[in-house]
């Protein structure tokens, strides 16, 4: 055998032995639920939503199942519609895999003669009313205009997702961040009921947000959804400056901390940006504590977390948190680089 063909042999071997893990994501495939299955409860237009963060399975069921929503009364409804999806299971170089997904549901309305989809004509007038004492900075008439709106006249998950966006207008005049925050993450969630602009103008906030709480894996995972926001457009090269400039930001700060305020039944999540982490509660307590991964599921159980080393072999992870209202958490990671890790 010639030099040549040898060292070709040699570099094709090597490559192969380094080669990147093949990864297949879990993709729903059947849903066995009947629309009457999510109706809301009630006779109003009331709607309400539900997120799940959850593993699928080697038998392609969801498991370690946590719900968040502002109306737990529908956890129960959800879990059930959620043990009627079937997934194909995650593989990883052909191997089956249990790995992590998400599910957002709506517990929506439907009426005989028309759709519940839309906004009403008293709703655009309260929004339009408070809108502009928002803008107006009439801030002390504004808050009650805005309770009002929220308690009388917000009903269903259209009118939320633009009540939500107005309320994080009102909180970021007042500097209110933690509700800012809350607010940003509900409308960036309901964006599909949004306009396109104000859903790409929510996601734009909530990034920038991120990137100043230094959850740069969030404020990655927020650009990529606005994928999905009709008639906007994400090009390759703004996903690979934005990473770019991510990484410079991560690399000078070696050890990155986090603090957050809780909502009951609301989820707190950070996508990992280093290898050790540490989680704290500096007063109230935690319900859950849980690492959801591409390859991985982690609950803990003991808390605080101190110095919990994630295996390289997880893939790409975020930490979801729960616990009681006005909890303070401390979140602490170093070590290596994770940032950008996916399998």
């Amino acid at each position: 055998m010639n030099k040549r063909i040898l060292s070709l042999l040699i570099c094709t071997l090597s490559a192969t032995a380094h080669a990147k893990p093949l990864f297949t994501p879990p993709k729903l495939t059947d849903n066995a639920n009947t629309s009457d299955f999510v109706e809301a409860k009630d006779g109003s237009r009331n709607e309400a939503w539900v997120n799940s963060d959850f593993m699928v399975g080697l038998d392609g069921k969801p498991t370690h199942i946590l719900l968040e929503s502002e109306d737990p009364r529908y956890f129960g409804r959800t879990e059930l519609y959620l043990k009627q999806l079937n997934y194909t299971v995650a593989s990883l170089n052909g191997e089956k895999i249990a790995s992590s997904s998400q599910f957002y549901l709506r517990h929506y309305k439907t009426f005989t003669r028309h759709s519940n989809n839309n906004v009403s004509t008293t709703y655009t007038k309260y929004f339009d009313q408070t809108k502009q004492l928002i803008v107006g900075n009439k801030l002390s008439e504004a808050k009650p205009a805005l309770a009002e709106l929220t308690e009388k006249y917000t009903r269903n998950i259209a009118e939320q997702a633009y009540t939500a966006w107005l309320s994080s207008a009102y909180f970021y005049n007042i500097q209110d961040w933690h509700n800012y925050e809350l607010q940003l993450r509900k409308a960036t969630d309901m964006h599909r009921f949004l306009e396109p602009d104000l859903a790409l103008m929510s996601m734009q906030s909530l990034m920038n947000l991120e990137l100043y709480n230094k959850q740069y894996g969030n404020a990655l995972h927020t650009l990529l959804k606005m994928r999905h926001i009709k008639n906007k457009q994400l090009s390759r090269q703004t996903v690979t400056e934005f990473k770019t400039q991510l990484n410079e930001q991560l690399a000078a700060q070696p050890v990155n901390t986090v603090k957050s305020k809780l909502v009951q039944s609301r989820t707190w999540r950070h996508f990992l940006n280093r290898s050790t982490f540490s989680l704290s509660a500096d007063n109230g307590s935690l319900s859950t504590v849980a690492l959801y991964c591409q390859n991985g599921y982690q609950r803990f159980s003991e808390l605080p977390v101190n110095n919990y080393q994630v295996p390289e072999a997880y893939g790409s992870c975020y930490l979801a948190v729960q616990g009681e209202t006005d909890t303070q958490i401390t979140y602490r990671e170093e070590g290596d680089a994770r940032f950008g890790l996916y399998l």
